[in-house]
């Protein structure tokens, strides 16, 4: 009965990851997407995507884990918007230990499992971490064109700068990278990148 009220816990505690914004609206431009919602729409990525890596044998349910527990160090430390170089720098502790202290919550199996996937998608090493990381790279660059209206560039972003962040996506797949670099030339069309 102590591990099915620890669950518990855990699954109330991920309530708060539905209250952290990040950089990118969602369609309409009415409010910013969430963290839970970006997860979300990792996972389903992974199942379409699953079989377009240059990995075989890719685990996809160690890929489905990875993707939704990634961002639930956010309830502790807050997005960081991925052009931040300074704020990135100095999270790398805090979510550390916020992955601690939130997959510590959990019986000793299930928490040391998650804090290990967690672990593994931030050291991006395996082909599943980094398949989770280039949708993770992927998904904002989808989700910006089609959430933002035309000419809105407030971060002042470049394509070479968006480009050097997503590059990695490229030795992971072939045709999610020719998914990006579409999304990125079709921001940049629609002024949502400058073209430098």
């Amino acid at each position: 009965m102590s591990h099915l009220l620890a669950e518990i816990g855990f699954i109330n505690e991920l309530e708060k990851l539905k209250t952290i914004s990040r950089y990118n609206k969602v369609i309409g431009g009415f409010r910013h997407e969430n963290s839970a919602e970006h997860s979300w729409h990792l996972a389903v990525m992974a199942l379409l995507f699953a079989g377009r890596t240059k990995f075989e044998n890719l685990d996809l349910l160690k890929v489905l884990k990875m993707v939704l527990i990634h961002d639930i160090v956010e309830i502790d430390c807050g997005d960081t918007f991925l052009y931040d170089e300074e704020k990135r720098r100095e999270s790398a502790l805090s979510e550390e230990q916020a992955a601690e202290r939130i997959f510590g919550l959990l019986p000793t199996p299930q928490g040391a499992e998650f804090l290990a996937l967690w672990r593994e998608f931030e050291a991006r090493q395996s082909p599943e971490a980094l398949f989770a990381a280039s949708l993770d790279a992927l998904q904002p660059l989808l989700n910006h064109l089609v959430s933002c209206p035309p000419h809105s560039n407030d971060a002042q972003l470049t394509k070479s700068k968006v480009l050097g962040k997503k590059a990695f996506i490229a030795d992971v797949s072939p045709t999610l990278w020719q998914i990006a670099i579409e999304a990125i030339d079709r921001s940049v069309e629609q002024g949502l990148y400058h073209n430098c």
